[in-house]
């Protein structure tokens, strides 16, 4: 049976508890609650490389949306908690701390195909009608305004239930009516087709939101028995606010569509599911390398469970030739977003290499450069998944 209550953010404090007042400061959750928070993180003492079910489901609080320049801005918070930062191929756990007041997210997705844009998201809080809430710039230098409560480069995340946005912990200094000023910078990804005119420039816009701290504390929390998979490999169901196109969503294994986007094949990994379909390269695309190849392929990665796209990562691809055990030089990857396919990594084959493959490894060579709610910390390990090298024709 599922048990509920309303304890407070997630992680444990760095340093001793013990020494901290009962009481925090205003808009804070108390010593109290945040001792019991740790408790709940010895449910899953050992839990699997790999993706698994974590021991709760925290409700959000949604905060509003703006649409800025054909882009969709979601702002939203739940209880402050802790996260794991990547760098490279090392993590490390970002604590909870007493002063955080939540845990604040952003979305960015294409407003017309719902496609989440890979990005540098900086943000700005200052109190409701101040001059620091309608800058252009968020991350200007804003020392001396005194209305600006918090600003900050969020970071780019995955989570279980909301799969890739971007967010922290921040503190806000009570209840009240704020305004966040959301920038985002031009996707370090490749653009194809139409969007490499849609989201070449830097797009900034504001929303405001009121912040009650008792709304945060009465956010639900249920807590999962063992019987219901915690701890277990599986993931918590998505909350449905990572709309990606369907042709990279398929889960198949066999050929489908012979059309330009439809996907050929599909392989499932550990954490991750594959899948590959043939690109006209008329489409658009910015390429890195200016060499003339005759094919490219579109390499969609996405997380096993719930299928979100897996960003900021490093992959390779390499043909197999299994009658005569000849392989081909790994091949690096361009992480690309396009309308139609959503995320996704492009590379280039000659013609002749592809007619004698007979499979495709793609391997996740470093794993996506984001940070890891709860379920996903000890996933995305060095993984190497084969495909059919065999393509649809355009």
């Amino acid at each position: 049976m599922r048990r509920r209550d309303a304890l407070a953010a997630g992680g444990a404090l760095v340093g001793t508890l013990s020494v901290l007042p009962t009481a925090l400061t205003a808009g804070c959750l108390d010593f109290e609650t945040l001792r019991r928070e740790d408790a709940w993180r010895e449910l899953v003492v050992d839990p699997p490389a790999g993706i698994y079910v974590p021991p709760k489901i925290d409700a959000m609080l949604e905060y509003g949306s703006e649409t800025e320049s054909g882009l969709e801005f979601t702002l939203s918070a739940m209880r402050p908690h802790s996260f794991w930062t990547v760098a490279g191929t090392e993590r490390a756990r970002a604590d909870l701390r007493s002063h955080h007041t939540l845990h604040l997210m952003a979305a960015v997705r294409d407003a017309e195909s719902g496609v989440a844009v890979p990005t540098t998201v900086t943000t700005r809080i200052a109190t409701a009608g101040s001059d620091a809430g309608t800058d252009t710039d968020a991350d200007t230098d804003t020392d001396a305004d005194t209305d600006t409560v918090d600003q900050r480069t969020l970071w780019p995340m995955l989570s279980q239930r909301m799969g890739f946005h971007y967010g922290d912990n921040v503190s806000l200094p009570g209840e009240g009516t704020y305004e966040a000023t959301v920038r985002i910078d031009p996707p370090t990804a490749a653009l194809a087709d139409e969007f490499a005119d849609r989201l070449d420039q830097p797009v900034t816009t504001t929303l405001e939101f009121e912040y009650d701290p008792a709304a945060i504390d009465a956010l639900e929390r249920t807590l999962l028995d063992e019987g219901e998979g915690r701890g277990e490999r599986g993931a918590l169901e998505s909350m449905g606010h990572a709309p990606e196109p369907v042709s990279l969503s398929t889960s198949t294994s066999t050929p489908t569509s012979t059309s330009a986007d439809a996907v050929a094949y599909s392989a499932t990994g550990d954490d991750i599911v594959v899948t590959l379909d043939r690109v006209d390269d008329s489409d658009g695309a910015q390429a890195d390398s200016g060499a003339a190849a005759d094919i490219q392929l579109a390499i969609g990665v996405r997380t096993r469970y719930n299928r979100y796209p897996v960003p900021f990562a490093g992959i390779s691809v390499e043909s197999v030739s299994d009658g005569d055990g000849q392989y081909s030089a790994d091949i690096e990857t361009q992480e690309t977003i396009d309308p139609d396919r959503g995320h996704h990594y492009r590379v280039e084959f000659e013609e002749v290499v592809l007619e004698s493959a007979d499979e495709l490894a793609v391997s996740l060579d470093v794993p996506p450069q984001v940070a890891l709610h709860e379920g996903y910390e000890t996933a995305f390990g060095s993984e190497r998944v084969v495909l059919s090298a065999s393509l649809p024709e355009l």
